[in-house]
């Protein structure tokens, strides 16, 4: 259920003006584990994502597939959100501009 990947960016276009990128998370590994915090039950799996900028770690509770099956919507999530996502744009007011003179 993990796709594999050759780089975090991956080139969309063979046009050498155009540079866009596919950005790609990987399930690193999924393990049983303890519960978070000491929670309740024997059934609990740790995950690793490997996301461009930084990994991801989870604990999700349930059957093994259960958890693979959501590790692969996560992460097709994580990609669509991280490869539409628009400029950020400041919400703050407009810098005061000083206009100068020279003289």
């Amino acid at each position: 259920m993990t796709r594999p990947t050759s780089s975090d960016a991956i080139p969309d276009s063979k046009d050498k003006e155009v540079h866009n990128y596919t950005l790609q998370c990987t399930v690193v590994s999924v393990e049983k584990s303890e519960g978070p915090g000491g929670a309740d039950g024997n059934d609990w799996y740790r995950y690793v994502i490997d996301s461009p900028g930084s990994p991801i770690t989870g604990y999700r509770r349930g059957a093994k597939r259960d958890i693979l099956k959501y590790l692969n919507e996560c992460t097709s999530k994580l990609e669509e959100r991280m490869n539409t996502r628009k400029p950020a744009r400041s919400a703050g007011r407009k810098p005061n501009r000083v206009q100068t003179t020279t003289g």
